[in-house]
């Protein structure tokens, strides 16, 4: 397994004396950047011997998924494409709460049709470029559309489309309070990305008082046959660099070593 931090480029060389394997920027965050500022980040990936390996956060606030036009929204990812061929990433988590969330009041039927027809452009899209797109279940906090890994697993599924997977991210089944039973459900090849912090509300990063439940959650990411990437996505003090040192090793022991 490769562990990750989610955070932007000028955090590039934190991370790496912290030992990650990669980090992992927000898209929105660089969707608007001008190419040669994107070019510049991905040199400063290369000297620094830190890939980028993938983005969170698809969209920004500047899209509105159900108000503006096909052109519009293709062209947006279209761009996100564009942009992850220059850093050098290899896939995309669909997230964005706020932009997917259906507005109350609304039949929900021709929303959950839009956002899949969307989810179907991004995979579509993404094949052109080498590109896997993982959904991301959230938690009832921050979106009221695909929040547990039952409903995210069942909308990829539907999707039928091969770049199209989840995400499992700890931190949203813990706060969800989904049972550990559902991920007996995951097949071999799901999820296609794992998010991580420690179980508690306060999303901070694991720590040593977690390790048993870390290994519970390794436990069912082997019997669904995962071993790929796993990003460190976490509220962190003004000491980023301290914390990582610490959370880096700490899940990389718990996932990557020896079962016990």
């Amino acid at each position: 397994m490769k562990i990750g931090i989610c955070c932007g480029p000028e955090f590039l060389s934190q991370a790496k004396n912290a030992g990650a394997d990669y980090i992992e920027p927000s898209m929105a965050a660089m969707h608007d950047k001008s190419d040669a500022e994107l070019r510049e980040f991905r040199k400063r990936s290369d000297d620094t011997d830190l890939p980028i390996d993938g983005f969170n956060g698809y969209f920004g606030d500047g899209i509105s998924l159900y108000g503006d036009s096909d052109e519009k929204i293709r062209a947006y990812i279209e761009r996100n494409c564009e942009v992850a061929r220059i850093l050098g990433g290899k896939y995309c988590v669909v997230g964005s709460g706020a932009q997917r969330r259906i507005p109350d009041g609304v039949d929900r039927t021709a929303y959950k049709a839009k956002f899949a027809h969307i989810v179907n452009v991004i995979g579509n899209l993404a094949a052109e470029y080498g590109l896997d797109i993982c959904l991301e279940p959230l938690s009832r906090a921050e979106t009221n559309f695909i929040n547990t890994v039952k409903e995210g697993l069942a909308f990829a599924r539907a999707a039928g489309n091969p770049r199209v997977g989840i995400v499992l991210d700890f931190f949203h089944f813990f706060a969800n309070g989904e049972p550990i039973s559902d991920l007996d459900d995951l097949r071999p090849g799901e999820p296609g990305h794992v998010h991580i912090a420690r179980p508690n509300n306060d999303r901070r990063a694991p720590r040593p008082e977690d390790v048993d439940t870390l290994k519970i959650w390794k436990g069912k990411l082997q019997k669904a046959g995962y071993d790929g990437r796993i990003s460190l996505e976490c509220r962190w003090d003004r000491d980023i660099a301290a914390e990582w040192k610490e959370a880096v090793p700490l899940v990389r022991r718990v996932f990557c070593g020896s079962s016990d």
